[in-house]
């Protein structure tokens, strides 16, 4: 009986896995400007060095105010944009956590 519940748990395990390793998420909190691309796309930075990119719902001017909404977000969260919710899309992160 316990090893068919241990090869259940292993299954189901192996159809969660690509779901959480495919789920785009990146830290936001510590950003201290962005620039944007083709009207929709974002990077920001950490002073001079950019960490994430992400795509919004929607577009976003260069003079746009940009709030968080939370720390942490993955595709599907929502950021304020002059006062509007969107919708983040395609998360990445831009730079590596090694400390150059």
């Amino acid at each position: 009986m316990k090893k068919n519940v241990l090869i259940l748990v292993f299954l189901g395990v192996l159809v969660l896995l690509p779901n959480l390793v495919l789920a785009d998420c990146a830290g936001l909190g510590n950003f201290t400007s962005f620039s944007v691309a083709r009207s929709n796309t974002v990077t920001l930075y950490w002073f001079n060095k950019p960490f994430v990119k992400f795509d919004v719902q929607g577009s976003i001017e260069p003079t746009s105010k940009l709030q968080l909404v939370k720390s942490y977000v993955c595709d599907g969260d929502d950021v304020l944009v002059d006062g509007f919710k969107v919708t983040i899309l395609n998360v990445t992160s831009s730079i590596s956590s090694s400390n150059d």
